[in-house]
């Protein structure tokens, strides 16, 4: 039951996308992410597989994607759900029997599925390529490069409380996946009571680790403007 790589976490590799630039895979997962919402649904399935190659080219295992997926793969779920629920609720509202009533989800969900999973695995590549310490350097680049261009001083609040927001998606989940290492060596099985027991430990785990992570860097730039001045 052990897993060795948890969601959207770094692989290390040697490839031209490992070599890029932190700064901009940040700047292009935004841009990628308005061109999912705002194109053609055509344009989110060919980028989509596009990924998918690039992953294996990329050398990341089923596994390690579907990993990524999941949370896509959960709202699915969800929404076919409540499509099977609401066709059924208004199929017998409207007096149709059973065999008469369509189940299919309509187009605008599926589109919406599509663009998800498009941008699901958009970030898998940017966080599965980069470091946390590249994200947070490239984070600070692109501050840097506004502040100057607006002739504002630089303190880099910014950068630090976007590239903790970024890093801590991957945290979660690897806290997550320690957690159920954990709840396994304990013989515990998956199910409801799995969840009720480690939802309160993620919750005050993460909590800690943010704390100590804002913590840290507030004393790292107060040592160095100390030692500036």
């Amino acid at each position: 039951m052990s897993e060795k790589y948890s969601a959207f976490s770094y692989k290390a590799g040697n490839s031209l996308i490992h070599k890029m630039p932190a700064w901009g895979k940040i700047i292009f997962l935004p841009l990628m992410s308005i061109a999912i919402f705002s194109l053609p649904p055509f344009f989110s399935l060919t980028i989509f597989f596009l990924q998918i190659v690039l992953s294996f080219c990329l050398h990341f295992t089923i596994r390690e994607q579907l990993k990524d997926l999941k949370p896509g793969l959960y709202y699915s779920i969800l929404l076919i759900l409540y499509s099977l629920l609401s066709s059924l609720i208004a199929g017998l509202s409207a007096g149709s029997a059973l065999s008469e009533i369509n189940f299919g989800m309509d187009r605008a969900s599926i589109f919406m599925l599509i663009k998800l999973f498009c941008l699901l695995q958009t970030a898998s590549i940017l966080y599965r390529t980069s470091t946390s310490l590249e994200i947070r350097e490239g984070c600070e680049k692109i501050e840097i490069f506004i502040c100057r261009i607006l002739h504002l001083p630089c303190k880099k609040t910014v950068s630090n409380a976007i590239s903790l927001f970024i890093n801590f998606i991957p945290l979660v989940y690897s806290i997550w996946n320690q957690s159920k290492k954990a709840w396994y060596a304990r013989q515990g099985k998956r199910g409801i009571r799995m969840y009720i027991t480690l939802l309160p430990v993620l919750f005050s785990v993460g909590m800690k680790k943010a704390y100590n992570m804002a913590k840290a860097l507030q004393i790292k730039y107060s040592l160095v403007t100390e030692s500036f001045f």
